[in-house]
């Protein structure tokens, strides 16, 4: 793996290649949104330390005991509340607007939809958005209205079949929307340079967008702490992204001049 002396040289590496390439695939976990304070679900003091997964995050638990993991939903929302965008989300959508969405592709594992709210286009949400609803019978889908979900106990209702309504987010045990982590596989597959950014790398098929591409597509990750994949990578910067990634976007502004 290359081995830079500095956190510069190596985002001025990064930047160079952006520029050079003609495809790059940008992967962001959950570690881009805690800056905003949404909540790091593995941390200590995240949800993980209040709820067993087991018990309100698989889709078995919800078709079991919906009313128990509509408690864990409501606290889901409750953490996320007004939250928006911060520096690094804004950072991503200025790389975007600096070369283009044919370009720079957003692949996300967050349900936050902060990328979309920072101005991103063309963002590939693989774990699905909290912003939306749906119904696992009958498939129908609205959009998130705090009154109508949030506050209905013990769970919102389908209008249209009368079963649980659910966020449409990516439960343990439910399978990833297949139509959009194919098309994260294939701008991944195809990029000449893959970018992570707060992500440990540890949840897959999701993963797979930074860690799949074959050899000729250089990695980068963007990461406050070291993941298991890190000797896969060739580009390591370590620390707040809030603070690397304006530091990238400087670096692409200077190399542009």
């Amino acid at each position: 793996m290359i081995l830079l002396t500095s956190i510069i040289d190596i985002i001025n590496s990064v930047a160079q290649l952006i520029k050079e390439a003609d495809n790059v695939v940008i992967f962001t976990g959950a570690g881009i949104s805690v800056p905003s304070g949404v909540p790091d679900f593995r941390s200590p003091g995240g949800l993980w330390d209040k709820y067993d997964p087991f018990e309100v995050s698989t889709l078995k638990a919800f078709k079991k005991k919906p009313e128990k993991v509509w408690e864990f939903f409501r606290d889901l929302y409750k953490n996320f509340g007004d939250t928006k965008p911060n520096i690094a989300h804004y950072a991503v959508t200025e790389i975007q607007e600096m070369f283009g969405e044919n370009k720079i592709h957003i692949v996300t594992q967050n349900i936050d939809s902060l990328h979309i709210k920072a101005g991103s286009k063309n963002v590939y949400e693989v774990h699905g958005t909290a912003e939306m609803m749906h119904c696992i019978k009958c498939s129908f889908e609205e959009y998130l209205d705090e009154d109508k979900h949030l506050k209905v106990l013990p769970y919102p209702e389908c209008p249209k079949c009368g079963k649980p309504m659910k966020p449409k987010v990516v439960l343990f045990e439910e399978l990833l929307d297949p139509s959009i982590m194919r098309e994260a596989m294939r701008i991944a597959v195809k990029s000449d340079i893959a970018i992570g950014i707060g992500t440990s790398l540890g949840i897959f098929p999701a993963a797979d967008v930074l860690l799949a591409p074959p050899p000729s597509t250089k990695k980068a990750i963007f990461n406050l702490t070291p993941t298991y994949y890190d000797h896969l990578i060739h580009y390591r910067i370590r620390g707040d992204v809030i603070e690397t990634l304006p530091w990238l976007v400087e670096s692409l502004k200077k190399e542009e001049e």
